[in-house]
């Protein structure tokens, strides 16, 4: 028979082998997870160093190991069940750019922020390495700001009872998901004689700057100020603001699911280039052909062709565009020449508004290889010369003239502004802008990051 006495001590034995076990599971955290199971997320693999330190890989474009290096670029994480009261501590590695940069975080996908240049530093092998202590076990971190395909259907969702936007669907990507076109002009005005702009944007899926300059221009065209009335009664303005969806909501960097850089698909047809080839993927044929319909359709001809780009530089370079061919001085004919000058006073225009400190040197040449090319471009050039100003806009992603502090899509979105003011002043021969010329547009001195201007990419000079 067992003792009373020891029958209790084994009782209480287990009752407090009991409640250690429950405490133990109480004060068990459950592990940090990395993901990017959302839309426009991605990163390759990952590997956990300790509770709080974290090694993420950036993948390849559809996990494509034969695209170029440089693509890897774009970066999109969720970050769970941090270790609390300590600082994390993230490696970047695999990117296929060298150059410094600070990313962005959220807590809620909404609100965002550049991380703090003391929490961001790099080593010797390019990497980054960020170390913050964050204020919530949830984080998202992101190579730059994101903007998701539902960030635009948002955005449309909050512009479209204006009377002065027609927001329609021409077509569908290749899987199926709506390619919008936008309209923006007083309808009660009549066309003719307006000027006709026409744009695209988001080619290069993760080149997110472009999308917050287009809800800039959009949000001063719809303002109902003056200035905004009276454009909008002379102009037209046409834009896609989301060619590559497939890309964007997968989460790459340049290209499509199937890895098509659309940038470089506007195969037209050597016997008759007015038509693209049936090589051309739906994404670049519908703008084409929105394109072709405007310029022969009866009304005002297409005379200002943007396409809107942000280019991975290093952190101060401001926004640069690419101008074609150069003066006759330089060896080119007359109508090449004047496919330079307009340029050149398009650019003017609009640095007249931005800042001409705001805006990369123009080279002394353009260079005419782009006619060769499959650019769109190179179909504006092939078919219309100088008739259309056609032309590729690059952003850029760092301090891009803003030093000492890192842009933020409030300047891209009062870019948009300046660049709208200066549409109608290329055109208005009263208005007189900055005296910019090539090759003498002064760089900002004392900058902190060393210059490699241009990006040596091959596909995104455009010479």
């Amino acid at each position: 028979m067992m003792h009373r006495k020891s029958g209790w001590m084994l009782v209480i034995i287990f009752l407090t082998a009991f409640f250690a076990g429950c405490e133990k599971y109480k004060t068990e955290k459950p592990a940090t997870e990395v993901s990017d199971s959302f839309e426009s997320g991605s990163i390759g693999e990952f590997t956990k160093v300790t509770d709080n330190e974290w090694n993420l890989y950036i993948a390849n474009d559809n996990d494509d190991p034969t695209l170029s290096d440089q693509w890897r670029s774009w970066w999109y994480v969720k970050m769970e069940n941090l270790v609390p009261d300590a600082p994390t501590k993230i490696t970047i590695k695999n990117s296929g750019w060298p150059y410094y940069y600070l990313p962005v975080y959220s807590y809620d996908q909404k609100e965002w922020s550049h991380f703090a240049e003391d929490e961001v530093t790099q080593n010797e092998d390019n990497e980054l390495i960020v170390q913050k202590q964050f204020d919530h076990k949830t984080v998202w971190i992101a190579r730059f700001y994101p903007y998701t395909f539902t960030d635009l259907e948002n955005y449309i969702n909050s512009i479209q009872s204006s009377p002065y936007i027609d927001v329609k669907i021409p077509g569908y990507s290749q899987k199926g998901k709506p390619i919008y076109v936008f309209k923006i002009t007083d309808f009660n005005v009549p066309a003719s004689g307006k000027k006709r702009i026409f744009m695209h944007a988001r080619t290069h899926s993760a080149e997110t700057p472009s999308s917050f300059l287009i809800e800039g221009m959009i949000n001063f065209l719809l303002s109902g100020t003056p200035q905004a009335s009276e454009i909008l009664s002379k102009f037209e303005f046409y834009i896609f603001p989301m060619q590559n969806v497939d890309g964007v909501i997968a989460g790459n960097y340049r290209s499509t699911p199937k890895s098509e850089n659309l940038e470089m698909m506007w195969y037209y047809d050597s016997n008759n280039p007015l038509n693209l080839t049936a090589d051309a993927p739906p994404e670049v044929t519908i703008i084409h052909q929105y394109a072709k319909n405007l310029m022969s359709d009866g009304g005002e001809p297409i005379s200002i062709a943007l396409n809107l780009h942000a280019s991975n530089s290093e952190p101060d370079i401001r926004l640069f565009f690419y101008p074609h061919f150069g003066t006759e001085s330089h060896g080119y004919s007359a109508v090449e020449a004047s496919l330079w000058e307009k340029q050149l006073h398009f650019i003017s225009s609009v640095a007249t508004h931005y800042g001409v400190d705001m805006i990369e040197p123009i080279t002394e040449e353009g260079g005419s290889s782009f006619a060769s090319k499959t650019y769109p471009e190179s179909w504006w050039w092939i078919n219309f010369h100088d008739q259309v100003m056609a032309m590729t806009l690059e952003m850029t992603y760092g301090r891009a003239g803003y030093s000492p502090r890192w842009i933020e899509p409030d300047d891209l979105r009062n870019f948009g502004a300046s660049l709208i003011l200066g549409i109608r002043d290329y055109y208005d021969k009263s208005f007189t802008p900055v005296i910019l010329k090539a090759g003498t547009n002064a760089r900002k001195t004392n900058l902190k990051y060393p210059e490699l201007y241009p990006p040596d990419a091959a596909d995104e000079l455009k010479e």
